[in-house]
């Protein structure tokens, strides 16, 4: 499958993070590619497993669905064809890193 994506940065709203969180909830037994929107506003398709949308929404204050955070999202190829890593670098500067198997994950 080769690289899903080219690294980008997304501005994303407290509220934005909590419905993908839902959507990811919805779809945990069979998990979705989700569509974040780049800098250009064009949406990118990106393997997120609800753990992961979790601890970016905690990134978030209670109260704070209004406020815009700026997320960075990355792909890092594994060995194998079609597995990876998804790097996401939280505004405080962190980074999650989820190691991914794309064939599990199936367009919305």
């Amino acid at each position: 499958m080769g690289v899903t994506f080219e690294s980008f940065a997304s501005e994303l709203t407290g509220l934005q993070v909590s419905l993908l969180a839902d959507t990811v909830q919805y779809f945990a037994d069979s998990p979705k590619l989700l569509s974040i929107p780049d800098e250009q506003g064009q949406r990118v398709a990106v393997p997120i497993l609800p753990e992961t949308v979790n601890r970016m929404l905690a990134a978030y204050p209670e109260g704070a669905e209004g406020e815009t955070r700026t997320f960075g999202f990355r792909w890092e190829a594994g060995e194998s064809d079609g597995e990876g890593t998804l790097v996401i670098r939280f505004p405080d500067g962190s980074e999650l890193r989820q190691s991914t198997v794309l064939s599990r994950f199936s367009p919305v």
